[in-house]
């Protein structure tokens, strides 16, 4: 496979479309999805199957899918560092993960749905906070100047809507004060509280991947 890209999947609207718009590109996402939650862990998992499903309908391509149980790790990010930082922290380790993928799968590419202040985690100061991780990387994010209904009316149109809209409790582990404007020094205290490349060690160790 020429193009690939390792694409950051959750269960909204957004990151479908990215992906979607990759794909017209002829770029072929691997598939990322975190799992952030166990009590509905199986039906976001379900979830996740039926958009990359759909996805695959659409663009007749073959797609994968890495799964990543992802709420130990921000149980442990809860308890061990400061708490506003968790989004931030967080994000940092999909994108750690994601490019371990990438060099499983053999790309330096990494596909977000970020959109431009549409979460705390995707403030310009908190977007810069990433940016120290893409070192030999390239960083897609076609949705960055989309706005919400510029989604939906995309996500109507390929027949993702209806799979999309059905709302679970995704995350457990956001903050009720989340920082808006990270600041790197901070990141860099707090990640020295864990081991980074123990922990994405046990990840892919641990990983499940499935094709459609």
């Amino acid at each position: 496979m020429k193009n690939k890209a390792i694409s950051l999947l959750s269960d909204g609207f957004d990151s479908p479309i990215a992906s979607y718009l990759m794909i017209k590109q002829d770029i072929t996402p691997i598939f990322l999805s975190f799992l952030t939650t166990e009590p509905e862990k199986e039906d976001m998992r379900g979830k996740i199957i039926r958009i990359i499903r759909r996805l695959s309908e659409i663009s007749s391509k073959e797609l994968k899918v890495y799964f990543v149980d992802h709420y130990n790790n921000l149980e442990f990010i809860k308890r061990s560092c400061t708490r506003k930082l968790t989004c931030v922290l967080c994000k940092r380790l999909m994108i750690r993960i994601a490019m371990k993928i990438g060099e499983i799968e053999g790309t330096n590419l990494i596909l977000t749905g970020d959109i431009l202040g549409e979460q705390a985690s995707q403030t310009l100061d908190n977007l810069l906070s990433y940016n120290d991780l893409f070192i030999n990387y390239i960083k897609l994010a076609p949705l960055i100047g989309f706005n919400k209904l510029d989604i939906m009316k995309k996500s109507k149109k390929l027949g993702l809507y209806n799979i999309c809209a059905k709302k679970f409790q995704s995350c457990l582990y956001f903050p009720e004060y989340p920082e808006t404007r990270a600041k790197m020094n901070e990141i860099k205290i707090a990640e020295k509280e864990i081991n980074i490349n123990k922990w994405i060690y046990d990840v892919i160790n641990n990983i499940e991947v499935l094709k459609f």
